[in-house]
């Protein structure tokens, strides 16, 4: 996939969603998370995420960080619990529709300033209970 006007392409396997588990209890955090809330551990460690999750809430924003005011159609930005677990804030991909409990699976864009920014986009089906 490549950006737009940047004319930068994603890696054809791009490394996974890194999350953050803590050394002290094992439980396992969101991304930027400083100190583990459960038992106050501050050692922490980088592990992949499997990226797939469901939406938890959703908000249509203005606009997509970095583009113009004005520069293309709203975007959600949303609340998504990880299957593994943690909960993090992030850019919704295509049309979110009415029910909140929609599959989503992470997608990296590339960017101008560190390479890739992870977007999670919808399924298009529930998966079976």
């Amino acid at each position: 996939m490549a950006a737009e006007g940047r004319g930068m392409t994603a890696p054809a396997h791009p490394a996974p969603l890194m999350i953050n588990r803590c050394m002290r209890c094992a439980t396992l955090l969101a991304p930027l998370t400083a100190s583990c809330p459960s038992c106050r551990g501050s050692e922490l460690r980088a592990v992949p995420s499997s990226g797939a999750g469901s939406i938890v809430s959703w908000k249509v924003a203005d606009r997509r960080p970095g583009e113009p005011c004005g520069g293309s159609a709203p975007a959600a930005v949303g609340i998504v619990e990880l299957d593994d677990g943690p909960r993090i804030y992030t850019w919704i991909d295509g049309e979110v529709p009415a029910g909140t409990d929609r599959d989503v699976r992470v997608e990296f864009r590339p960017t101008a300033e560190d390479g890739r920014f992870p977007v999670f986009a919808v399924s298009p089906a529930r998966r079976p209970s």
